[in-house]
């Protein structure tokens, strides 16, 4: 967000962003995401641990990005954004609100949603010789190329 709204070391100019199975939770439920004993799920209960004190809890900007307060999406500072996801992922539902939502802020730049069908959270990180893998990482290849 602040490479849209300051000016970096030496001019460097961000030009795209990758989100890869972005681990986004909040505490309404949306898509696929349990809708009983939230503060049991793995989502939450991880990131408690990883920032208790982290200001808004799971409302925190950091893993809501749509929360109330949350800075608008129209200062990210790239004219493309990729967002590839997996079908199976209870993360899913939540990256693509994510990218509607850019669509919708205002912001000039392109948004591409990749959604894998079949696979699950980070599939290509656990086995990248997987045919899906190969193909998800050339996609992100040729999205950094161009």
């Amino acid at each position: 967000m602040r490479a849209g709204s300051e000016s970096l070391p030496g001019n460097v100019k961000v030009l795209g962003a990758i989100l890869s199975n972005p681990y986004f939770w909040g505490s309404n439920p949306i898509g696929n995401e349990p809708k009983e004993d939230i503060e049991q799920n793995l989502v939450y209960r991880l990131w408690l641990f990883v920032y208790p004190s982290a200001p808004g809890g799971i409302d925190s900007p950091l893993i809501n990005p749509l929360a109330d307060g949350a800075p608008s999406l129209s200062g990210l500072g790239c004219s493309k954004i990729i967002v590839c996801l997996a079908e199976k992922d209870v993360l899913t539902a939540r990256g693509l609100v994510y990218a509607e939502e850019v669509k919708k802020s205002g912001r000039k730049g392109e948004v591409e949603v990749v959604e894998i069908e079949g696979e699950d959270h980070c599939f290509h990180v656990f086995d990248p010789q997987r045919e899906k893998a190969k193909n998800l990482i050339n996609r992100l290849a040729s999205f950094i190329s161009h």
